[in-house]
């Protein structure tokens, strides 16, 4: 296969650059934030605007060029093409130097010198032949150049090219989120999406030749385990005959939380308590872990022993959260105040109500909604604005592994719990992480066991003052959010990422969708059953 690529703001992202340039040259305030586009309409709206907008294009073109970055997904469709043995072009309109630019930096070679740092030309990496590269003053000449080439795909973000009179004919990938038109044969922002749509999903053995890349050992096979979450992961086995779990994280695209770098820092930190994997190695672009093989079992007759275990490890986050000075980033999703809680449940919400699927419409208007207006005013009537408004303070947040559980937990030979998956970790409400155990869907509990986690987390933080009362508050708000949460399959980004992490198949959407229905129709009907209190504390 034949595949041509454009470069700047297709391969190369400026988002972080031209906003950090324009504060830099004090078009923009100090606090403001955007993207490229928006950007743009801030400058050009501008006294002498298109002026000040192509200057600035000068400046991030060429000498702040080193600043950019690859899009997501860019170097794992590269190793793709790579392992395909697909012949990669890379086809640019770029001129010699930019507008305005008092610098004169030679925009062509500094795209070269980019390319080469992230690893274009090294056969280790993307090896791609330099020769294959070419810039071109006009769009009209780059157009007649990819003719030549007789490619089988092109991939572009500027509708234009397409649209130009000499176009070849060939299959037409707009890497885009907002087309104005129909001249391509797909469009998609995620580079993930655009190797899918050429290659077919990521094979086995192309996510070993990714992490060879960065293994520190030859790898002999890898072998795809069933995944819980939204990340797909593997059994690595070398050479030597050692064992490692590789992690391959969902498309930054959809989801752009830094998953790989949180989970990297948390594991980096929590490490030394010898009841966490030790990160081996990892890849920024490819977006990938390996970690240290976990010995052990999962957990299925769970005892009040391992109940005791999970409150131990929450004890020693706190005592290190306490020694930190507070000094971590917040969880993902953190729920520090009770304005960020009801916030998360109404994005949720709202997110949900634009799925056109009629049984879930239903259960929202009939049943969920209902319920959230009676728990939510029941809330604002008992909690004063202040409350709601003020973050908890840093002295009494804990750190939080988040997604925590059995689920992410191995039993090993000498009877230790070990936990895992730390892609949410960070500070958070205590209040939070209690009611999660609790109401999280991939345990099945005793009520015996909920008792005695309930007891042993209070008693943990007895020291904090309103913390009782402030979980009795927020137990049913916690409900709600994980009722929605049990709904994400329903929406187009959350079933992506079941598929990858699963093996699931867009035929067994369906089947799913009517099951986690079912769950979180059990959650409404166990909050009202219990009249919104919680029955285990």
């Amino acid at each position: 296969m034949r595949i041509g690529l454009d470069l700047d703001n297709t391969l190369v992202c400026y988002e972080r650059v031209f906003l950090l340039e324009a504060k830099r040259q004090g078009l923009l305030p100090e606090l403001w934030s955007g993207s490229k586009q928006e950007i743009k309409q801030q400058i050009t709206g501008q006294y002498n605007g298109e002026k000040l907008w192509q200057t600035l294009q000068g400046q991030v073109y060429g000498p702040c060029m080193e600043q950019a970055e690859l899009f997501p997904g860019v170097a794992r469709f590269l190793m793709r093409c790579k392992e395909r043995e697909a012949q990669v072009f890379i086809v640019s309109h770029k001129t010699k130097f930019g507008h305005f630019d008092l610098t004169k930096t030679p925009l062509r070679k500094t795209a070269i010198n980019w390319m080469t740092s992230k690893g274009f030309f090294n056969p280790a990496i993307f090896g791609l032949d330099e020769g294959s590269v070419f810039f071109f003053d006009t769009r009209r000449e780059k157009v007649r150049h990819i003719t030549s080439l007789e490619l089988d795909a092109f991939v572009d973000d500027l509708e234009e090219v397409f649209l130009e009179e000499e176009f070849p004919d060939l299959t037409r990938i707009l890497f885009n989120t907002k087309p104005k038109s129909q001249k391509y044969d797909a469009v998609s922002g995620s580079w993930i999406d655009i190797g899918n749509h050429l290659f077919g999903p990521l094979t086995d053995q192309e996510c070993l030749a990714q992490a060879q890349t960065f293994c520190p050992e030859t790898i002999e096979s890898v072998k795809r385990l069933s995944g819980r979450g939204n990340s797909r992961v593997y059994q690595v086995v070398t050479q030597k005959n050692k064992q490692f779990f590789l992690k391959v994280y969902p498309d930054l695209h959809s989801d752009p939380r830094p998953r790989l770098q949180a989970e990297v820092r948390a594991c980096d930190l929590v490490f030394p308590l010898m009841q966490s994997p030790k990160i081996v190695a990892f890849d920024k672009e490819l977006n990938m872990g390996l970690f240290e093989w976990l010995e052990g079992v999962r957990p299925t007759e769970i005892s009040l022993s391992n109940i005791d275990q999970a409150v131990e490890f929450i004890q020693k986050l706190k005592e290190l959260h306490e020694g930190l000075g507070g000094d971590y980033p917040e969880a993902s999703e953190a729920c520090l105040s009770g304005r960020e809680l009801l916030s998360q449940i109404n994005r949720r919400f709202d997110l949900l109500r634009s799925v056109e699927t009629a049984k879930l419409r239903h259960f929202l208007e009939n049943e969920l909604q209902p319920l959230w207006l009676q728990i939510q005013d029941s809330y604002l009537l008992r909690s004063s604005e202040t409350s709601i408004d003020q973050n908890l303070a840093l002295q009494e947040q804990t750190l939080s592994p988040s997604d925590f559980g059995f689920h992410n937990s191995k039993l090993g030979p000498d009877g230790r719990l070990r936990f895992f998956d730390f892609e949410y970790f960070g500070r958070d409400d205590p209040v939070k992480l209690i009611a999660d155990f609790l109401w999280h869907p991939a345990m099945d509990l005793k009520h015996s066991h909920k008792n005695r986690w309930a007891f042993g987390m209070f008693n943990l933080f007895r020291a904090e003052k309103g913390l009782k009362s402030r979980f009795e508050a927020t137990w049913p708000l916690y409900g709600v959010r994980w009722s929605l949460i049990l709904l994400n399959v329903f929406c187009a980004d959350g079933w992506s990422k079941r598929v990858n992490a699963r093996r699931k198949s867009d035929s067994q959407a369906l089947l799913i969708q009517d099951r986690q229905l079912k769950k979180a129709k059990n959650v409404c009907d166990f909050l009202v059953n219990s009249n919104m209190k919680c029955p285990y504390v």
